[in-house]
């Protein structure tokens, strides 16, 4: 089976499962424990957080361990709302935000959000972000560094220097970013949050970067007193040992680059119709939205999945919940464009081969579902 879902999950390296196993066995001991194993295991804890810290360029005293970006980003928007009388404050998101970011936002800060907007590419117009910036001056901005969908750059170091001009928390939600680009210059955010299984990591790990404590889980006094909770060792040097094998990788060099630009001018040569989102702007090396020229989305992952090719209608959280993507809307497509959006997203163990067939396998997948549309007579998207 070929892999093409790497931005929902990616596979784990074999060093991170051993290393997983080796730390379960051996240092197993609760960290917070002031008996010579429990040290053991602090030791260990303080040197995978110097390790990633210094590797991301940040100072790993602001480095929080986390079960992931999700909770990272709850964290910081929720510690903001609490911090501050929201009275007459705005929190300023794009609408293209993860969901973690978007419905949290919503959530608490309700009525007082103001929306970012996007082009048709799914790209942030920055001097919007600076005309809102000035009318508003909200508590928070939020943008992601990389679309997790469109794979689209966004312009996060110029709007995180921009808060730094005018006083704004700017948090960055970088989870599809790390482990692909180079880590540094994140130190310009006021927070940004990550996930390991994102670069080859466990599940349920990640971190949080702060210049400031951002306090919310209490009891305990774990994470210098910012999230209570024994720790996980195991999953942080899973995580810690897939960090070092990622950025052992990095940068990624331009064959790579190439075979997803190959394959996305073989299938608009083979497929007439499909378009690319993002296609005229900085994207992810990695990732390839489709708009595909006919059938529901899930009809093709059905059929690639047949043949031997895992892939995506887009975010994972907003497929696991049969929801429309919140990204169709925000760069103007139609409800029924919207549903038929393809993610397709390599990672390091992707073979140019493999590039190369999956443009083969939409050929035939799309035949197949002209065949079986033909022989029920039923009316299809």
């Amino acid at each position: 089976m070929a892999y093409f879902d790497n931005n929902s999950t990616t596979r784990p390296f074999p060093e991170v499962l051993d290393a997983v196993r080796s730390a379960s066995d051996s240092l197993w001991a609760n960290p917070s424990s002031p008996h010579r194993v429990g040290s053991q295991v602090r030791v260990r804890l303080e040197q995978a957080r110097e390790e990633i810290g210094h590797s991301m360029g940040v100072d790993p005293a602001g480095l929080t361990f986390t079960s992931g970006a999700t909770e990272s980003n709850n964290a910081v928007l929720g510690w903001l709302a609490n911090r501050k009388s929201l009275s007459g404050e705005t929190a300023l998101v794009s609408r293209i935000e993860h969901p973690s970011v978007l419905e949290t936002a919503r959530h608490l800060f309700a009525n007082r959000i103001e929306y970012i907007p996007v082009n048709q590419d799914g790209l942030v117009e920055m001097g919007k972000v600076e005309e809102l910036c000035k009318q508003k001056r909200p508590t928070i901005v939020s943008l992601l560094a990389a679309h997790n969908e469109t794979g689209v750059l966004q312009p996060w170091k110029e709007v995180a220097q921009l808060c730094q001009e005018y006083g704004i928390w700017f948090h960055c939600d970088a989870t599809q970013w790390m482990g692909k680009l180079d880590p540094q210059g994140f130190d310009l955010c006021s927070s940004f949050s990550f996930s390991a299984h994102k670069f080859g990591g466990p599940k349920g790990v990640g971190g949080m970067f702060s210049h400031e404590p951002v306090s919310w889980i209490l009891g305990g006094g774990q994470e210098k007193e910012q999230r209570g909770g024994t720790e996980n060792l195991p999953a942080i040097e899973g995580m810690r040992i897939a960090w070092r094998q990622t950025c052992n990788k990095l940068p990624i060099k331009q064959d790579v680059v190439a075979w997803k630009e190959n394959f996305e001018s073989q299938i608009q040569q083979d497929l007439p119709g499909v378009r690319i989102i993002g296609e005229k702007v900085a994207r992810l090396w990695n990732t390839s939205f489709l708009m595909l020229p006919d059938f529901d989305n899930l009809g093709w992952v059905c059929k690639l999945d047949k043949l031997g090719y895992s892939l995506s209608t887009g975010s994972a959280c907003s497929t696991a919940r049969k929801e429309a993507s919140e990204l169709a809307g925000a760069i103007g497509l139609s409800y029924e464009n919207g549903g038929r959006l393809l993610r397709v997203s390599s990672w390091l163990n992707t073979n140019e081969l493999e590039w190369t067939n999956l443009a083969g396998a939409l050929v035939q997948a799309h035949a197949e579902l002209v065949e079986d549309r033909d022989q029920s007579g039923v009316v299809t998207l």
